[in-house]
């Protein structure tokens, strides 16, 4: 093809691909403007329709504990609903108690609300409960529903993390109490022990018995449930329901309070550390423990533990790692075992954070089989084939299997050695030949292999190399 003919098929190509590119664009523009048109038509119908329709907030809590990240959760839903003229706000939970949160500031929150805020302590068939904070904020709503097989207290420890605080537990339930025009006698109570629901529906604490979310909003059309608002108007063809959940980082904030979740995250990252002791250098499971360990013992001063007992569970882990290191089951996994097994049966001060014993079992025994059976066999794969002792290696060959930075390990005679560098270079890359000049203990001293060569034929006379 000639070159007048290439440059006209290119302007041509050219040509075409800007036009494809333009009509594109302008269909683009005509379905945005449409789209816009629609928006917009969309939007007035929808303002015309929201105007006679009620708005419901609803907060449904799976368990745990009420702490900051719940409460930020439930201040921005109050705000949320103030904002949008909402009719109701609805929280659902189970939880057995408050951890680490200004109660106060709670409370005022709900108190201050110009919407009316319904608690349910539910749904049925789930044994609820409602004890510490979580009892107190149910008594601060304006509506205090429960499921037929819920309870609610004891109130106090308030905030598990301020066991035996001066948090005035008594005074405010007495005037919560007072506040609904309930039995008197039934705040003591509350402070001391779980009331069930039934028995709060006789006290005219609780409001109204109700199996869910769905039951509790049709019993609640027509009422009137704080003095001076207006009867609420939750129709189903007047409804608009919306629901509303922790988002992704107040929900893993919100796991990091739990108790398994802070006494797994201390034992892993402790155990980590002590299996980087046995390797060569500091690598990944060193960085990762060094990690989760802090996550861990941030979570010792969220939660009230008992620190004699968060000793024995440090003291069993470096029991675990001493047998490890000799090799030998005997005396000191015993006492590992027991130190460690007793640290987290008391491992939390609070009864209700106990830890389950299934959960105590299962870690124990994988701590067991984790430090006697796995790292003693990887450690003897470690120590090379039997019969060959670390001095025979001086002046073999060898090839790097992990990075020496400058620790690491190397193969030689098909076995697999710890290994250290003490080349120029500040790491040995993986494939590297080197050579054993020295031993340290049950570690090679490597150099390179080139470099022992050359010095072995600059040490001959008139620089040749010595007969074999």
């Amino acid at each position: 093809m000639s070159p007048l003919l290439a440059a006209l098929r290119r302007a041509l190509l050219v040509s075409v691909l800007a036009s494809l590119l333009l009509a594109f664009t302008a269909s683009l523009a005509v379905a945005q403007s449409d789209g816009e048109v629609d928006a917009e038509i969309d939007a007035e119908a929808d303002a015309e329709a929201d105007a006679d329709r009620r708005r419901v907030e609803i907060l449904p809590l799976r368990g745990g504990f009420i702490d900051p990240p719940v409460s930020a959760q439930i201040a921005d839903v109050l705000e949320t609903a103030d904002r949008d003229g909402s009719e109701l706000v609805i929280l659902q939970y189970s939880s057995t108690g408050g951890v680490s949160l200004d109660l106060d500031e709670v409370l005022a929150n709900i108190d201050a609300s110009p919407v009316p805020i319904a608690v349910l302590v539910g749904p049925l068939g789930t044994g609820a409960e409602a004890a510490g904070a979580a009892g107190l904020l149910w008594l601060a709503a304006d509506v205090r529903a429960v499921s037929s097989d819920a309870s609610v207290g004891p109130l106090d420890p308030a905030d598990l993390a301020d066991i035996g605080g001066d948090y005035p537990i008594e005074e405010r339930t007495a005037a919560l109490i007072r506040a609904v025009d309930g039995d008197p006698a039934m705040a003591a109570r509350l402070v001391d022990e779980a009331v069930s629901a039934e028995e709060l529906v006789d006290a005219e604490v609780a409001s109204i018995a109700v199996p869910g979310i769905e039951p509790l909003l049709v019993e609640l059309d027509g009422a009137a449930v704080a003095p001076g608002r207006p009867e609420l108007q939750l129709g189903a063809e007047q409804l608009d329901v919306r629901f509303h959940s922790l988002g992704l980082i107040r929900r893993v904030l919100h796991a990091a309070t739990t108790a398994p979740f802070i006494y797994l995250l201390l034992v892993v990252g402790l155990g980590m550390l002590l299996f980087e002791v046995f390797q060569p250098g500091f690598g990944v499971a060193g960085l990762a423990g060094a990690v989760t360990a802090a996550i861990g013992a941030f979570g010792l001063f969220v939660l009230p533990v008992t620190w004699w007992a968060v000793a024995l569970v440090v003291l069993g882990l470096i029991l675990y790692a001493v047998d490890t290191a000799i090799a030998g089951f005997g005396p000191v996994t015993l006492a590992a075992t027991a130190a460690f097994a007793v640290g987290s049966w008391q491992f939390y001060a609070a009864d209700a954070l106990a830890l389950n014993g299934w959960l105590i079992a299962a870690t124990t025994l994988t701590a067991l089989v984790f430090f006697v059976l796995v790292m003693t066999s990887l450690l003897r794969a470690q120590a090379g084939p039997e019969g060959v002792s670390v001095e025979d290696l001086v002046g073999r060959p060898g090839i790097v299997r992990s990075v020496l930075n400058p620790e690491g390990h190397v193969y030689i005679d098909g076995a697999l050695w710890r290994a250290r560098w003490t080349g120029d270079t500040k790491r040995a890359k993986v494939g590297t030949p080197v050579r054993v000049h020295d031993v340290d203990g049950a570690v090679v001293l490597v150099e390179p292999f080139e470099t022992a060569t050359a010095d072995a034929v600059d040490s001959e006379p008139d620089g040749e190399p010595a007969e074999r």
